[in-house]
């Protein structure tokens, strides 16, 4: 009986190894699309300036929205959309400074050449000191977008935030009429 028992448990066991087992990971994917609506603070407050990098006040409210997304992330941006949802080229603000270029779904459009994105998360700006996005980190967020008014986003204007993931996938969200 003790032979019986001695095998049972060498066969649950198995044979021991001083090798950690593999693990296989999965890359982390955004579980749902990213949602865009105007906040209610839009048009009322001052957080950021009508250039790239520009993050200070400037004296001239801004449009606020929200965004609900899945990080991590990289980089954001708020584009004019037609109908379809497809890019227009009419406007683009993003967290790209300098030449960094978005990415060609985007028409490739250098950051220098955009205006900047203000994104907080509450009252704690997210964007480092030139302008660019620090990286979001993995799981949910809602985040607070601000960009300087452009006589390119008039009423009725269609905007739609996209997001760099940092293997360098792009998200597209919902669109929001202006």
């Amino acid at each position: 009986m003790r032979a019986i028992c001695f095998w049972a448990v060498i066969a649950m066991t198995g044979c021991a190894s001083t090798q950690p087992a593999k693990i296989e990971e999965q890359p982390t994917q955004a579980a749902t699309t990213p949602t865009l609506e105007k906040s209610p603070d839009s048009g009322q407050v001052d957080r950021v300036g009508p250039s790239d990098g520009a993050l200070d006040p400037d004296g001239t409210n801004d449009l606020g929205f929200i965004t609900r997304i899945d990080g991590p992330i990289s980089a954001l941006f708020l584009l004019a959309v037609d109908e379809s949802g497809k890019p227009t080229g009419t406007f683009q603000a993003d967290t790209l400074v300098g030449h960094a270029e978005s990415p060609p779904e985007l028409g490739a459009k250098p950051g220098v050449g955009t205006a900047g994105l203000g994104v907080f998360d509450g009252e704690k700006a997210l964007n480092a000191k030139d302008g660019s996005l620090e990286t979001v980190s993995a799981g949910p967020h809602q985040l607070l977008l601000y960009t300087a008014p452009s006589s390119a986003v008039s009423v009725g204007t269609k905007l739609r935030v996209y997001a760099l993931r940092p293997d360098k996938s792009l998200v597209a969200g919902n669109a929001v009429t202006n």
